[in-house]
């Protein structure tokens, strides 16, 4: 794995942060968690083009819906070992899975063109297909048993696992050790499960994030799983769904140094590497974290109040490099 950090269980967490308030209205309360799905899942039985596309006929729509599936450079995987398969491979009238991200471009011709993110092949009839998805919330279970804890996880849909430190779980094409204290928000996962939610199987994908802040139901905001800053010092200033949050706090919490002054308002470094520079009520920010061209724009200003400046949660979390679940 590229990070790994060993989450404990909240209960035996006190590192919570008091910030003073804002003057704009407190997301005290505003603590319930709705997930936002990252992935669609198509699924119907395929067949070769001579282009080298998949032909998918699905049985979701009235009438019968038909996509050009195209596999280069798409995982595929086999639904039962998880094994890599190649597109050649996959036999014309079997039935496949297609996952479609967020950003997935699909063309408007007819039939709609579209690169899937993942494929899961050889799935047998009435097979409970595995699920593959991002970790939004991740959560320690200490079950009082010597050596038999295990992790609460919430996927992007909603659909939540408990995952035992008994489970099998392996990376994807490296030999890397993981264990169920490597499922941190922002982790793409497929998930083997029995009816309960069980996790039988977790084979997991390469992290791309330095940690994962998540806002959990009781309000708390949690940063690498631990509960680091309090419901009462999170600010919603515009009355709206932006969560706005103490970049000191969740900064530092990140493994980050913060400091202020006058001329350049707060910095954050990575040991001697300024990752990002921003003066209050501005929104122009300057650092390593935002390249020429990178595109990235503020969904909102820095705001301060008593000396403690705020920013709204996903524009931090991708300033910090991390992942924000919501």
């Amino acid at each position: 794995m590229k990070f790994s950090v060993k989450l404990i269980a909240a209960a035996l967490c006190a590192a919570v942060l008091c910030v003073p308030a804002l003057a704009a209205d407190s997301a005290t309360g505003a603590g319930a968690y709705v997930p936002n799905p990252q992935y669609t899942v198509i699924s119907g039985t395929v067949a070769h083009r001579k282009d080298g596309g998949l032909l998918m006929s699905t049985s979701t729509g009235e009438p019968t819906e038909d996509y050009i599936l195209w596999t280069e450079g798409v995982m595929i995987l086999d639904a039962v070992s998880g094994e890599p398969v190649d597109a050649k491979s996959i036999k014309d009238g079997s039935t496949v899975y297609a996952w479609l991200g967020a950003q997935t471009a699909m063309t408007m011709s007819l039939p709609p063109q579209v690169t899937p993110e993942l494929l899961l092949v050889n799935v047998p009839a009435d097979y409970k297909v595995p699920q593959y998805d991002v970790i939004v919330r991740a959560t320690v279970i200490m079950a009082g048993i010597p050596h038999y804890s295990g992790m609460d996880i919430t996927l992007s849909d909603g659909t939540a696992y408990q995952v035992w430190e008994d489970a099998q779980i392996t990376p994807y094409l490296t030999r890397n050790r993981v264990t169920y204290q490597d499922l941190l928000p922002g982790t793409r996962v497929l998930m083997w499960a029995d009816d309960s939610g069980k996790g039988s199987r977790v084979l997991v994908f390469p992290y791309a994030y330095k940690g994962g802040i998540s806002l959990y139901n009781d309000g708390y905001l949690c940063v690498n799983g631990r509960p680091t800053v309090l419901p009462s010092a999170l600010r919603r200033p515009y009355k709206d769904e932006r969560l706005y949050v103490p970049i000191r706090a969740v900064a530092e919490a990140a493994g980050y140094s913060v400091s202020w002054d006058k001329a350049h308002g707060v910095t954050v470094k990575d040991g001697t590497e300024t990752v990002f520079t921003i003066l209050p009520d501005s929104k122009a920010v300057k650092g390593t974290a935002v390249p020429e061209g990178d595109g990235f724009h503020l969904s909102g200003p820095c705001l301060i109040a008593n000396g403690v400046t705020y920013l709204e949660a996903g524009d931090l979390a991708h300033l910090l490099g991390m992942f924000y679940g919501g």
